[in-house]
């Protein structure tokens, strides 16, 4: 069962354009979308951890910490949607997959993890992936720039969120509880903003109200709920590799569903950047086998 919420998890993951670019071409805006998808996931994921009986209250201060990982967990969501509008949903999600890469630098360059040939090696397959989706190495231009920028700056900002996860620790909240807040906390900010700019409506039609009911309950509570179920049971360096499943996906529906190009170098730059997530994954436990190997 392991491997299947592993796998349940990470395509649940993958089908956010699924469900998001059909609200954003009715002319949501990615802020609404987004209010939509933070307030359902957290009333759902809040019932269910009351049913379980798990703690949900924390100090002030914890609550704080929480505060500013949603402000980088909406930012990295909200720039992830707008780059829908500028390259295909299914590249989009391979850019933002590598974020783990990216979680790798900040480790090596600001808490004095050591520089490895794993290191170099993920690093210049991410770039070589990123180059080959791109298309301009064909000199046809075919992807815009600003709308690969907007998924990198997703997955750095992604990249942030975790570290901060990483260095926050509070013994009575689960991992399940520190979403919910995550979750509660990003729609409060996605409302403020959403006020702000002016662009909070109602759901329009049953259709809408559908999508953004998939978005919340299918790409927000399953796919959290199931990576934690995996992780207890597999452990989370198996639940990484199978995370693989999350833009192979994106990008299957975007190419089935939404019609988006399908070409050599795209399948090339998909499968070297999960190659290079990969190796940031398992890379230090091969390592560490082989060395007692030998």
């Amino acid at each position: 069962m392991g491997l299947f919420f592993g796998l349940l998890s990470s395509a649940t993951f993958g089908l956010i354009p699924f469900f998001t670019l059909p609200l954003i071409q009715g002319g949501m805006a990615a802020e609404c979308a987004l209010f939509y998808r933070f307030l359902i996931a957290a009333m759902a994921l809040g019932a269910w951890l009351l049913w379980r009986g798990d703690a949900i209250l924390a100090p002030l201060r914890s609550l704080l910490c929480l505060f500013g990982a949603s402000l980088l967990y909406l930012l990295a969501a909200l720039l992830f949607f707008w780059s829908f509008r500028y390259i295909p949903s299914g590249t989009a999600a391979t850019i933002q997959f590598l974020y783990p890469v990216q979680v790798m630098c900040i480790m090596v360059i600001f808490f004095h993890e050591r520089f490895s040939w794993l290191t170099a090696s993920a690093i210049a397959l991410a770039v070589l992936g990123v180059y080959l989706l791109s298309g301009h190495h064909s000199g046809t231009g075919s992807l815009s720039l600003l709308g690969l920028g907007l998924a990198l700056l997703s997955s750095l900002c992604n990249a942030v969120y975790i570290v901060s996860l990483h260095t926050f620790h509070h013994p009575r909240l689960t991992g399940l509880s520190v979403t919910f807040w995550v979750l509660a906390f990003g729609a409060l900010i996605a409302l403020i903003y959403a006020l702000i700019c002016g662009s909070l409506r109602p759901l329009a039609s049953l259709e809408e109200a559908g999508n953004a009911l998939g978005l919340a309950l299918i790409t927000g509570l399953i796919s959290n709920l199931t990576l934690v179920l995996a992780v207890q049971r597999i452990g989370s360096t198996l639940t990484s590799i199978l995370g693989v499943m999350e833009p192979l996906t994106a990008v299957s529906v975007g190419i089935v569903i939404f019609q988006e190009p399908c070409t050599p170098a795209v399948l090339a730059g998909v499968g070297i950047i999960c190659a290079a997530v990969l190796l940031v994954m398992t890379g230090p436990q091969l390592l560490s086998r082989l060395r007692h190997k030998n």
